[in-house]
């Protein structure tokens, strides 16, 4: 059974797609056939393709991205995802608006990446979930302790957002891929040690 993960934003064509995309193929490299990333948006811009600002950023990361459509989150959606990884505040709102159960289990991708860096300084995330052999044991596991560090790790307003590029100019789309891929190199790392 694999870690299911979700990555939100508005319309599923810029950032979600481009975070579920890069954070797949980087998790993929780590434990092959451990993690499933789907994405979705809030107000989807049903079964369009990535946009062409993420699109190129992909391309160039050698990132397949042709069978992308962009879908619209729904409560049964939620169902069976473990982790949800909305890319603004005002997304977590909206998950959590659709499946409340999901509180301790959604956080934005820059909040999740700051959050494992912050707990990890408090006590080393192998020595917090030593025992647990594989992805599955580990990322259950993982929001009790992230809810613990949520109340003690605190981010400035809007610090754990990224920005929406769409219709923007290619350096904002550039910024948020770039914001993107800082977070999932560490949450690539927090799977990594476990090696």
């Amino acid at each position: 059974m694999s870690v299911r993960i979700m990555t939100v934003c508005t319309g599923n064509i810029c950032r979600s797609p481009y975070a579920q995309l890069a954070l797949g193929h980087a998790l993929e490299s780590v434990r092959p056939g451990a993690f499933e990333v789907v994405s979705a948006g809030t107000q989807a811009l049903i079964d369009n393709p990535v946009d062409p600002g993420s699109a190129s950023i992909l391309d160039a990361k050698g990132i397949a991205h042709d069978t992308f459509a962009a879908r619209q989150i729904s409560e049964r959606m939620l169902d069976d995802i473990d982790i949800v990884l909305p890319l603004e505040v005002a997304h977590r709102k909206i998950v959590l608006s659709y499946s409340p159960r999901h509180l301790k289990r959604a956080y934005t991708v820059k909040e999740l990446a700051r959050l494992l860096d912050s707990a990890d300084e408090r006590q080393p995330w192998t020595e917090r979930l030593a025992g647990l052999a594989t992805p599955e044991e580990r990322w259950t596991a993982l929001p009790s302790h992230l809810a613990r560090e949520r109340g003690l790790s605190r981010a400035p307003e809007g610090a754990d957002d990224i920005d929406d590029p769409y219709r923007q100019p290619q350096e904002v789309f550039d910024r948020m891929a770039a914001e993107v891929d800082a977070a999932v190199e560490r949450i690539v790392a927090f799977e990594r040690q476990f090696d």
